[in-house]
């Protein structure tokens, strides 16, 4: 008897448990909504705990009660707030923002030992993107659609110290000057071979040239240490905005049509010891089209476009503004408006010289357009494919058209007291036609065996043929040497005339042989010598071409003028910022 009543009391605690879905942390079995049956009016036997024991033991029920361990928050079910199952969204976004600002910044270190001013400056870091299908007449299926944003906005702060020139120097006075080991400066007058009187130049000596562009020179800011007297905090600031979209469209089971288009701009403006502020802007563009083909089920077919743009364009801080060259008397050297500013003069003692950007646009345009085809046989994967690429590049710049001095104190035995009598050592001058348009075309096409000889070795074959040609100019305006035997002569040879007066020989327009030789072989494997192991040998070849990496040649321009000038001790030879630089001798193209 015993023994049955402890059986059957068995028997009603193993009884099935309602079957509410299970919760968060609930403990199963326990149902959150609703009250376990009651038991008999009996006790239990004391070697059977309470069928509430165990979910007490879980840590959830409170006052000994089922229903308030259902109440805990991780027993909660899933109907409110965050905890609310929902659908995954048919649409998603995000925007974002990062701030900053230069209020708890600390002064600049001061490398002359004077406290200089903190620029102010900010910070911003703006960004957003969606994505989502959109429906399109008269398309079956949705256009899947993706659009972000970014702007970019940063300054930088820096302190940039120098070498300028003192009162007593400006006015010809070296009485207290000191080179970079502290020793006096000794000035000697190039006339007589001899010091100048109380080591000063004579105000009716100094070069007007020179006191104009002295004019450009700010004060020290302290007493020269012989390598510094002059601090000042340059802000440096970059602006960008950036936007990128992706399309994709399943036209059907067999074909996908997906492309993306990207625009970035990009404005700095560059600041100089002298505080002059060069402007710099860039942009690109980046279109790309797909389609997909399936042509059965082991092979299929794509075929892309692409087409890229970017330019770029720096204006100086002087350009259309100030004719610096033609205010101080200076000629010889480009003097257009959008070549106004400051010849270059350096110094070798190491004071800052006068230097200046030059006026640049560029331009690089690509269209390309290729395909791929991939096939499976077996355990062969094939990939065959090829593109064809026209390269088009534009530039108007010239490559030195204001021309630079360089001073060494080979006259006087001060590189600043030969610039005050307007006596360089060496002077430059490059200029001509402004704008080149280049133009090329690149091919290639390649062919890759992926082979899974079996479960434990990989092997990769292939071959790749690239040629690209050498850039041509519009209109035939490229220049080359056409070389004699034993290199005993040379004469020049122009794409509108490409044939060589000591050779004979007939050049193409780009007065350069293609080569057609491009062939690239490819070999890789991957073997795994302990099957189901970690241990993978990896090894691998190729040959590679670079064809016409630069293309300098293609800026040899037979109407640019080059011109250097150096002679220390020949007057003539070397010229004066008084003489200016001499007139180019332009070249005429037939």
């Amino acid at each position: 008897e015993p023994a049955n009543q402890s059986s059957s009391t068995r028997s009603q605690s193993n009884a099935p448990r309602p079957t509410t879905p299970q919760t968060g942390f609930q403990r199963a079995g326990v149902a959150p909504s609703q009250t376990p049956p009651r038991q008999a009016a009996a006790a239990p036997p004391a070697d059977d705990p309470p069928a509430d024991s165990a979910a007490a033991a879980d840590g959830f029920l409170i006052n000994g009660s089922v229903n308030n361990g259902a109440a805990s928050p991780f027993a909660q079910p899933p109907a409110l707030g965050n905890n609310q199952q929902r659908p995954g969204a048919l649409y998603n976004g995000m925007i974002g923002g990062l701030f900053s600002n230069s209020v708890w910044d600390s002064r600049p270190y001061p490398i002359t030992g004077i406290q200089t001013p903190r620029p102010d400056y900010y910070n911003v870091h703006l960004l957003g993107t969606f994505g989502g299908p959109v429906k399109v007449p008269r398309l079956q299926n949705r256009l899947n659609v993706f659009v972000g944003f970014q702007r970019v906005a940063d300054d930088n702060a820096l302190t940039q110290p120098g070498l300028m020139p003192s009162s007593l120097e400006r006015s010809g006075n070296f009485s207290q000057s000191r080179d970079a080991s502290g020793r006096p400066v000794q000035v000697i007058d190039p006339l007589t071979g001899l010091p100048f009187p109380g080591n000063t130049i004579p105000r009716d000596r100094i070069s007007p040239q020179a006191s104009s562009l002295l004019g450009y020179y700010p004060q020290p800011t302290r007493e020269s240490d012989g390598r510094y007297n002059y601090e000042v905090p340059i802000l440096s600031s970059l602006r960008q905005e950036s936007v990128q979209s992706r399309l994709t469209q399943n036209i059907n089971q067999r074909n996908q049509v997906f492309g993306n288009v990207s625009y970035q701009r990009t404005t700095t403006d560059a600041n100089n010891l002298f505080g002059f502020v060069d402007e710099n802007g860039s942009s690109a563009v980046d279109a790309q089209v797909n389609w997909n083909h399936r042509i059965a089920q082991l092979m299929s077919v794509r075929l892309r476009y692409q087409f890229t743009r970017q330019t770029n364009e720096t204006t100086p801080y002087f350009a259309y503004r100030t004719n610096v060259s033609g205010d101080a008397g200076i000629g010889g050297n480009n003097q257009e408006p959008v070549n106004w500013g400051r010849p270059s003069l350096s110094f070798a003692s190491g004071m800052a010289g006068l230097n200046d950007g030059l006026p640049r646009y560029t331009r690089n345009q690509t269209n390309a357009g290729g395909g791929d085809i991939f096939m499976s046989r077996g355990r062969h994967n094939f990939t065959i494919g090829g593109d064809v690429k026209r390269n088009h590049v534009g530039i108007l710049s010239q490559q030195d058209p204001r021309g630079g001095f360089a001073f060494t104190g080979a006259l006087t035995g001060s590189d600043f007291a030969d610039f005050l009598l307007g006596v360089p050592a060496t002077s430059q001058i490059a200029y001509g036609n402004a704008d080149k348009n280049l133009r090329g075309f690149a091919y290639d096409g390649y062919i890759t065996d992926d082979w899974r000889v079996g479960p434990s070795l990989t092997i990769t074959a292939g071959v790749r043929w690239e040629y690209e040609s050498p850039l041509s100019e519009r209109y035939d305006r490229l220049v080359n040497l056409d070389i004699g035997p034993g290199f005993k002569a040379i004469s020049p040879v122009v794409a509108s005339d490409p044939t060589g007066s000591l050779t004979g020989e007939t050049l193409p327009s780009s007065l350069m042989e293609a080569d057609w030789r491009g062939l690239q072989p490819r070999l890789a494997l991957a073997w795994r010598p302990v099957p189901g192991s970690s241990v993978v040998v990896r090894a691998g070849y190729g040959a590679s071409t670079i064809p016409f990496p630069d293309n300098r040649y293609a800026f040899n321009y037979p109407v640019k003028q080059n011109y250097v000038g150096a002679s220390p001790n020949n007057f003539q030879r070397a010229g004066s910022m008084a003489a200016g630089f001499p007139a180019p001798a332009l070249l005429d193209i037939p």
